[in-house]
């Protein structure tokens, strides 16, 4: 007989995540209320699969370049589809058309430290997830 527990994990007021254990595989349940709060624009710790269970998203995602330029593009991830997020991948959830959705994520192994980013007059900023100050990224 399979036991799956669950785990429930508040990230913040808009943000809760839902580990299930005892499945073949890790995975864990996100829910999302309403788009990425200041300061969330973050990349992540493992690389991971993302199922869209219900609702929609759309995600800016941005793109730092050899010479320390950044550019962005805007995707619109829809109810029914999967899509591969490397831990290098550095977005923000920019709407939920439908106001919330659920995606169930499949991650890999751990990979690197989280980090948060801020994008300002064509300089990029950031910090550990667990530090409070952003500090310029300069490329050589």
């Amino acid at each position: 007989m399979i036991s799956i527990k669950i785990k429930r994990e508040k990230m913040n007021s808009v943000f809760v995540k839902h580990h299930l254990k005892g499945l073949p595989f890790d995975a864990v349940i996100h829910h999302f209320s309403e788009k990425d709060q200041n300061e969330h624009i973050h990349d992540h710790p493992f690389s991971f699969t993302s199922h869209i269970l219900k609702g929609s998203y759309i995600e800016r995602i941005y793109e730092i370049h050899d010479d320390g330029s950044y550019t962005s593009s805007v995707h619109h991830r829809k109810e029914g589809t999967s899509h591969y997020v490397t831990a290098s991948t550095i977005h923000e959830i920019i709407e939920l058309p439908e106001g919330e959705c659920f995606t169930l994520i499949r991650p890999n192994e751990w990979e690197k430290d989280t980090f948060f980013y801020r994008f300002e007059e064509g300089r990029i900023f950031k910090r550990r997830w667990n530090q409070r100050k952003f500090r310029e990224v300069v490329k050589q």
